[in-house]
């Protein structure tokens, strides 16, 4: 018997050349902890990392954009600073930050009213919800500002705005630089001070709205934002830019043609019928909601949504912008389409359709690229569809709590939907193919994060022949989660866990795999399926170096209904890596198969939750490179385990 900690591998001399790898290799990071002290010492007041006490380890970067803005507008987004706390578990005192306007045009109280300080916590995406400093005249030289704010571990995200005085002066340049931080009382300086990027004033005359009301009536405007300026004498007036306020709710029902308007936070626009803006601005948290319009008579020549702006469709027209840039965290929701409404393909921010009457929609050729997350909630009595070759990258989540998806149509299509974020379904009809009947087509999911089955149903084995695909993949989230409730109706594809990914079985199973259809772990990726069960008609295949890893009672089986594999075929590789884990004790190893060499197997490892617990072979066992228990104990039964350099373990 086993106990735990005791390493087996082929030969004493591989176990001397470890012993001596750790030895040398204790030896050298001593050396490189010597060195990085020095190395700090000589250039922390020229680098953006600092080490503090408690092995914390502090980064800070800036970033800007380059755009123009409008004269009269406010909260504009100069310049972004992020700061990483890495290492140890306390969190650390932002205690202030230095700035100043260089790269702007002189003199900056011309054009500028103010500076604020804004804290987005994790989210890089700016928000006027959390102001920390608040300066009523700019600083042209640098301004050392006191935050006094304690932040996390991980990555914060900090923004300095300013308001644009509606006499600015137009073509001038707003910019700004961050040269340093304090935190925990230490100076530390930012990797780049001014990153490219900076703002060019337009040339445009300003209105504000001091109330609700119809965008015709000329007593809501004004010049001034706290109405003490001259009010409307004409509408729409040239080259003028018509700001609605935080609170006020502007309805735009004409054809005349409107220069500029922009939204600000918590401020509305509610277009309908007949509307034609040569541009709209969308701020942060403000929203425009497009109503039933005069076919052919909506048209918006520019939208701009920045992150945190929402557009709500509620017309069965077409999307109306005829250029957009939507903001990777604005949001645009459908809560009425037609398949007229997706003539356009744009990079999207977040999507939602939450339609209750809505018909039959192909969207492949619109929604080839979304930053977001893109939502399924309601489909009206229709379906979402593509067809033809389509293929939609989702930078966020797909998530579907109701309505229907049904993959592709008509035959010879293909979609390929790649999905960065987590892929959730609660609800709702998710298909693959619309129906099995349709000859050459079939989807491949590519999925990067979390799969979540958890209701709804999910039916992905209509693609003929060779079936349709799920690839776990990609190497910037190498751990996922598979979680699956017997609350969906599940039928799985071929589904493959592609090199590097580890895979991480919650809820109740994964399955179940279609007859025909196959689930392969790859070369150097894992498994790991707890106590749950791969379930199933279809085939399991365990590749030559991946490895799985068994945490039921039973262990795996190549016959019986038992164990964490219970597909109809299961191949596991006589060069694969099988780790026994989990409390369960005492835990069988499970009578299998393997292949091409019949009882081998290239590594055991036993790596259980305390030394008590243990787990019993179930058959003989041949491993060609190594026994390792690192927690348990390893009952040999009366079966004999072999490495390859030795005849037998006693």
């Amino acid at each position: 018997m086993f106990r735990r900690k005791k390493l087996l591998s082929q030969a004493p001399s591989t176990r001397i050349r470890l012993r001596m790898a750790l030895y040398v290799g204790a030896a050298s990071v001593s050396g490189l902890v010597v060195l990085l002290l020095i190395v700090f010492n000589i250039t922390k007041r020229e680098v953006s990392k600092a080490a503090y006490t408690g092995i914390q380890t502090i980064n800070t970067e800036t970033f800007q954009t380059g755009d123009s803005v409008f004269r009269g507008s406010s909260n504009i987004p100069v310049i972004g600073l992020l700061i990483d706390v890495k290492g140890g578990n306390a969190s650390v005192k932002l205690n202030s930050i230095s700035f100043s306007l260089q790269g702007s045009s002189k003199p900056c109280f011309k054009n500028i009213q103010n500076i604020k300080i804004w804290y987005t916590g994790s989210e890089k995406s700016f928000s006027p919800s959390n102001m920390v400093y608040s300066g009523i005249a700019p600083a042209e030289n640098q301004q050392r500002v006191d935050i006094n704010r304690t932040i996390p571990q991980g990555i914060s995200y900090f923004w300095i705005t300013t308001d644009i005085k509606s006499d600015a002066i137009p073509g001038q340049v707003i910019d700004a630089e961050v040269s340093n931080v304090v935190i925990n009382g230490s100076s530390l300086l930012t990797m780049i001070a001014a990153p490219p990027g900076s703002k060019v004033i337009r040339n445009n005359k300003v209105m504000y709205s001091q109330r609700s009301g119809s965008f015709n009536d000329v007593s809501i405007w004004n010049s001034d934002r706290q109405g003490k300026g001259q009010y409307a004498d004409i509408l729409p007036a040239a080259n003028t830019c018509y700001f609605i306020q935080k609170g006020n709710e502007v309805t735009l029902s004409s054809a005349s043609e409107i220069p500029f308007i922009s939204v600000e936070q918590s401020g509305k626009l509610v277009a309908t019928k007949e509307y034609h803006m040569n541009e709209l601005a969308v701020n942060s948290g403000g929203m425009i909601q497009a109503n039933e319009a005069t076919a052919g008579n909506a048209v918006i020549k520019k939208l701009i949504l920045e992150d945190g702006a929402s557009y709500i469709h509620a017309t069965y027209g077409e999307f109306a912008p005829v250029n957009a840039s939507l903001s990777p965290t604005s949001n645009v929701v459908f809560m009425k389409y037609s398949q007229a409404t997706f003539q356009k393909s744009f990079t999207w921010g977040n999507v939602s359709f939450d339609a209750r009457d809505a018909s039959d929609a192909e969207i492949g050729k619109a929604f080839n690229s979304v930053k977001g997350n893109f939502e399924i909630r309601n489909t009206g009595n229709g379906s979402l569809y593509t067809e033809g070759v389509a293929i939609m990258s989702i930078k966020g989540n797909f998530v579907m709590t109701d309505g229907s998806f049904e993959g592709v149509r008509n035959v010879n299509s293909k979609l390929v939907m790649n999905v960065g974020g987590e892929f959730m379904i609660t609800g709702g009809t998710l298909k693959d193919v619309e129906n099995n009947t349709t000859e050459s087509a079939r989807t491949t999911l590519n999925l990067f994060g979390d799969v979540t089955l958890t209701g709804g149903k999910i039916l992905l084995n209509n693609a003929r022949d060779e079936g349709s695909f799920i690839n776990m993949m990609g190497m910037e989230n190498t751990r996922v989660r598979w979680t699956q409730s017997d609350k969906a109706q599940v039928e799985l594809c071929n589904v493959s866990v592609k090199p590097q990914k580890e895979i991480f079985l919650k809820g109740n199973k994964l399955g179940d795999i279609a007859e025909g259809r196959m689930m392969t772990v790859e070369r150097n990726a894992k498994l790991w399926c707890a106590t749950f069960q791969v379930t199933g008609q279809g085939k399991f295949m365990l590749s030559d170096y991946a490895t799985l890893c068994i945490g039921h009672a039973k262990g795996i089986s190549s016959i019986s209904d038992e164990g964490n594999i219970m597909t109809g075929q299961r191949q596991f590789s006589s060069g694969a890596n099988y780790v026994y884990y989990m409390n369960t004790t005492p835990q069988e190893t499970g009578r299998f198969s393997t292949f091409p060499k019949e009882g081998t197997i290239r590594n055991l490892t036993i790596k259980k939750e305390n030394p008590s617990q243990s787990v019993i072979l179930s058959s003989d066992f041949f491993v060609t490179d190594q026994v390792k228990v690192s927690m348990g104990d390893l009952d040999k039964a009366n079966f004999k385990l072999s490495l390859s350099d030795m005849s037998k373990i006693e």
